[in-house]
């Protein structure tokens, strides 16, 4: 072998080797590794320590509003909890008992302080003997910086990873992380789906809106999201800031604007059941909730615009309950199992099925695709029971309407442009209502059409920071409107078919969902998914509606009991998992083994169905409109040219990432509705729109919220 072979074999030998290790080290797992957190927080000054047994210091400190949280080390546990003593000038305040817990600094709430050097002792009660004393300056100017407490809520995780609060500075909103941690891993913050920059400094916000913001720390490029061999952290937490006044627009449209009454509950149980005005559904619309607290009646739910609650119910009329069959129904058996049955057996089982106001199939265990056997055995079920109750509204969420929601965006080859071709060829999208051979089919049984949009993943972001979960809405438009093109579909009911939070789609961490308990008092941390955005929940409430025939939302859990308290876990079961920090550090989990006579509480805090039900509101605002309403799209001005709407308007602007303008025309009457999907969370559109008459007026898109407006024409 000559020497240029020798030297060309081991050149290829070390290129393949160094892919190898970089691929390894870029996609492989990451075993081993600890990250430390990066800061610059002052430390306190240690003045005395009797603590030679335990070690206990207090190291860096931060101050929030009157609020101090201090860093303690020691190298013994079961320290907690404290007794606190803050003296200043003199004046000594006094904090007992005071818990600490994992990934949570030792804090002190309302104090009150002068200016300057201040002085910490902690002593601990775990341990007789071992306490520390230290020094720390303390900031007077930043005792109001922080919005009123009234004036805003949060829910969510609760530790050092991410602390969001609302910041008031010359007389403007800021929501700023308190926690900004960093510890050499990338680190991504969203508002709403959308990646943001700056909250380590204060991002300004607009006072009446709900912002969900998620952090989320992975040790490659965030679009390596999807790889859970890396190391992946994730903590979310949701902020209402309370309304200041509504602002007055200049416009020729009147906005419809969320109510002064309104505020997502403050308690982890929803209230819109209870606090909510009374009205009565849009005629010919469908809105299909859940009850969520067990002890509101039903007729709550029915008395605010509610028209199917979940068979769960009991004593109410078939046809005002809603129901989406599981795989349960045919004892979870597959699809072979199914194909095999004659029709008498499949027609047996249809006649159990009683006559529901609503009912869906969702038949998960089977391919979405029906074989032949599955779609002929299926279609006696639904003929039967169609035959039984002619009445029903019947629909198939699992197997899908004629042309499902094809979820476009522009992360992968899903582009929204390529599917304008659907328009002038509309046709299903799958073969599950193609006839069989002997003429039966899907297409005389359904009388709804359904679209999927449950949200969708954040995983991977663009250059704007926008994810897939930004062509949420536009593509459901997008296939409500194909599949209303489509003959056999065009006299059914257009509804999308809803969740309230996200699917994990990469084995995704968890949010750890903070609660604070009194008896026993501590802190539990419940392991939960991701919430939506409450702006894509008010989005797709009202756009349901004022475009289409209404809205399904779905469940997984009956009626909630509430309390504080009211938790309870199956010593048997470890569920999605669970913490427990009790406030005297020894308390057991097992005081939650015992059954909640009145029910257990949510174990998250469901304010998008609060703002479903706040769209379902809003769009009564304009039922004389909707009600036997036209539905056109309007022309919109951006950076001095004129958009004219098009064939295929939904899938046009979401390809160009601009917004989205409809409008509602009964006689003189007009109701636009508008969003902006792609722009920053926190910004503010004015969009000159120009209405069916020829006027020209305007509008305001504030983030990724909706915008509803009323008026008349010339």
């Amino acid at each position: 072998m000559s020497k240029t072979t020798i030297i060309w074999i081991s050149t290829v030998l070390a290129v393949f080797a160094g892919t190898g290790i970089w691929a390894w080290k870029r996609f492989g797992p990451s075993q081993g590794t600890t990250y430390q957190e990066i800061s610059t927080l002052p430390v306190a000054v240690t003045i005395d320590s009797a603590s030679n047994a335990c070690d206990l210091t207090v190291r860096r400190y931060k101050q929030i509003g009157r609020e101090m949280q201090f860093e303690l080390a020691a190298n013994a546990g079961g320290l907690a909890p404290y007794r606190v003593e803050i003296s200043q000038n003199g004046k000594i305040q006094r904090f007992e008992r005071v818990p600490h817990r994992v990934s949570m600094w030792l804090t002190l709430e309302n104090l009150n302080l002068n200016a300057g050097k201040t002085t910490i002792k902690v002593i601990s009660l775990g341990q007789p003997g071992c306490e520390t004393t230290a020094e720390f300056e303390y900031n007077k100017t930043q005792e109001s910086e922080i919005l009123a407490a009234e004036k805003w809520i949060r829910q969510g995780s609760k530790d050092n990873w991410l602390d969001i609060r609302p910041v008031v500075k010359n007389n403007k909103i800021y929501l700023k992380d308190f926690a900004n941690y960093q510890d050499g891993r990338t680190r991504v913050i969203m508002i709403d789906n959308i990646v943001v920059a700056g909250l380590e400094n204060g991002v300004e916000v607009q006072p009446g809106y709900l912002y969900t913001v998620t952090a989320k720390w992975i040790d490659a490029p965030y679009n390596d999201w999807w790889n859970s061999l890396k190391n992946r952290a994730l903590r979310q937490q949701n902020i209402w800031i309370s309304p200041q006044g509504l602002k007055k627009e200049n416009s020729a449209l009147t906005k419809i604007d969320m109510p002064a009454w309104f505020s997502p509950s403050r308690e982890v149980n929803v209230h819109f059941d209870t606090q909510f005005p009374e009205f009565q559904p849009i005629p010919g619309k469908l809105v299909m909730h859940y009850r969520l607290n067990n002890w509101v009646s039903p007729q709550n739910y029915f008395n605010r615009g509610v028209t199917h609650l979940s068979a769960f119910e009991k004593n109410i009329p078939y046809n005002k309950l809603h129901w989406t069959v599981p795989p349960s129904f045919f004892q979870d058996k597959d699809q072979e199992w199914f194909g095999k049955l004659s029709r008498e057996e499949v027609e047996n089982s249809a006649n159990t099925v009683p006559g529901y106001g609503v009912y869906a199939f969702d038949f998960e265990f089977w391919n979405q695709h029906y074989t032949p056997e599955v779609k002929q055995r299926l279609i006696w079920f639904a003929e039967r029971i169609k035959k039984n109750h002619p009445d029903m509204n019947l629909f198939d969420y699992w197997g899908g309407s004629a042309y499902t929601n094809q979820h476009f965006n522009r992360m992968d080859n899903k582009k929204p442009a390529e599917f304008l071709k659907d328009y002038t060829d509309p046709h299903p999208s799958h073969s599950n209502f193609e006839p069989l051979k002997n003429g039966d089919s899907f297409q005389k049984v359904y009388n709804i059409t359904p679209t999927d949009v449950y949200p969708r993943p954040t995983s991977v972001a663009d250059e704007q920071g926008n994810t897939q979960n930004n062509f949420t809405l536009l593509s459901g438009i997008h296939a409500l409107r194909i599949n209303k093109l489509i003959p056999f579909q065009k006299n059914n009911k257009s509804i999308f078919y809803a969740w309230n939070r996200h699917m994990p789609t990469s084995s995704d961490p968890i949010v750890p969902w903070f609660f604070h308990t009194t008896s026993p008092e501590g802190d539990l941390i419940m392991n939960q998914l991701e919430m939506m955005p409450a702006s894509q929940a008010l989005s797709l409430s009202l756009f349901s509606l004022v475009l289409f025939d209404g809205y399904y939302l779905w469940h997984d859990s009956q009626p909630s009991g509430r309390g504080a308290n009211a938790h309870r876990f199956d010593p048997n079961d470890n569920g999605w998992g669970k913490e427990w920090y009790p406030a005297d550090g020894k308390t057991d989990i097992s005081a939650f083994y015992k059954e909640q006579p009145n029910g257990d509480s949510p174990r998250y805090w469901d304010f998008p169905t609060e703002f479903y039900a706040l769209g379902n509101w809003m769009a009564k605002q304009v039922e004389d409109v909707l009600v036997g309403g036209k539905n056109l799209d309007l022309a919109y001005e951006l950076n001095g040219s004129w958009k004219e709407p098009q064939t295929g308007q939904a899938a046009l602007v979401a390809d160009r990432k601009e917004p989205f303008v409809s409008a509602i025309v009964k006689g003189n009457k007009i109701v636009v509705i508008g969003v902006d999907s792609f722009q920053s969370p926190v910004a503010t559109r004015k969009l000159n729109i120009r209405l069916p008459d020829g006027t020209k007026t305007t509008i305001s898109l504030y983030g990724n919220w909706p915008s509803l407006y009323r008026g008349n024409l010339k």
